[in-house]
């Protein structure tokens, strides 16, 4: 009988995708931060951030549909304000096609939260940056998409980059970019080969990830970084060295013992989830209510008509007529009163 191979956990055939999106979903303390820094924002621990569906539809020029996942697709509630972030996470090396397949999901985002009437339809386009993980000398800085209308009129909107290569592990935790973490072993990806055969250079790179693993605990400690997204880091950073270095299996020994070490383990993140339903569940309530207090007002400010807003906040929110007429009642209620 020949034995069956076994799964390794540690592989995937889209580690780094997965790393991200992992970030993206379960961890708001790396998320704003990450925010603020590729699109100049200033958001603090009062900003909201509400995940938005990343399975999008394009469609072919023969009409056929295919399903796209978005590497993130989310909303940030903050001071009254609501914006929509869509951020791609590319492993490929730079060379421009990513901007159409940016442009088709933008597209589709944009449709899910049309507004208008009989004589006008306006798209909501998402703010949306790429980060990058392998080096191009011919990457720039940011990337324009514009779209020429057929009066001869032109609209365009920057999509910035974040070059993982032009950050030292300083200004990563000067800004608080604790995301780029788990890929900065990309910096290294053209000396991996001579890494691996050098016993030397094996040692700085191990010394270098020790004080990587000091400093973010040092962060844990003073409050900058919870314990749950300390864990991520590791275990993901783990993950995707691991799979950077399947033929350097002296950095990836080598890493793997100093960083898996210390992961505690979280099966699909059980602990997480059912902390936060057990412990947060009125939290979580009061969030989605200011949520759906926000964007009724901004809707009754610019006004849209009341049965528009209904349809929407059953779509957004799943909630049933009756109730979305109620809390559209209550909220202008509120606003006449004040």
């Amino acid at each position: 009988m020949t034995e069956e191979k076994k799964e390794n956990p540690m592989e995937s055939s889209t580690p780094y995708d997965d790393a991200f999106r992992t970030m993206e979903t379960k961890c708001d303390d790396l998320l704003i931060p990450f925010v603020n820094h590729i699109f100049g924002e200033k958001y603090d621990k009062r900003a909201v951030i509400k995940r938005l569906r990343n399975e999008e539809f394009i469609e072919h020029k023969n009409g056929s549909l295919e399903k796209k996942i978005t590497d993130s697709s989310f909303e940030i509630i903050f001071d009254e304000m609501i914006k929509k972030y869509h951020i791609e996470c590319e492993n490929s090396r730079y060379d421009g096609s990513i901007l159409i397949r940016i442009f088709e999901y933008d597209s589709q985002i944009a449709r899910t939260d049309v507004e208008g009437d009989l004589y006008k339809v306006i798209f909501d386009f998402p703010n949306t940056g790429l980060l990058l993980l392998r080096k191009s000398e011919r990457t720039p800085e940011n990337a324009l998409i514009e779209l020429k209308m057929p009066d001869g009129n032109a609209a365009s909107y920057k999509v910035p980059f974040l070059r993982i290569w032009d950050y030292s592990i300083d200004e990563i935790f000067e800004y608080r970019l604790y995301m780029l973490i788990p890929f900065y072993i990309f910096k290294y990806e053209n000396e991996l080969d001579t890494i691996d055969g050098n016993t030397q250079e094996l040692s700085n790179l191990l010394e270098e990830y020790k004080k990587i693993r000091a400093r973010l605990d040092k962060e844990n400690e003073k409050g900058n970084l919870s314990a749950i997204s300390l864990s991520v880091i590791i275990k993901l950073t783990h993950r995707v060295a691991y799979n950077l270095t399947m033929k350097r299996k002296n950095i990836q020994k080598k890493v793997g013992d100093l960083m898996g070490g210390h992961v505690i383990d979280l099966p699909e993140f059980r602990i997480y989830d059912n902390g936060k339903a057990d412990g947060k569940a009125e939290g979580k309530a009061e969030e989605r209510t200011e949520g759906i207090r926000i964007f009724i007002e901004d809707k009754l400010e610019d006004g849209i008509p009341e049965e528009t807003i209904v349809e929407k906040l059953k779509k957004r929110y799943d909630l049933p007529e009756e109730k979305a007429k109620e809390y559209i009642e209550r909220y202008r209620s509120a606003g006449e009163a004040n």
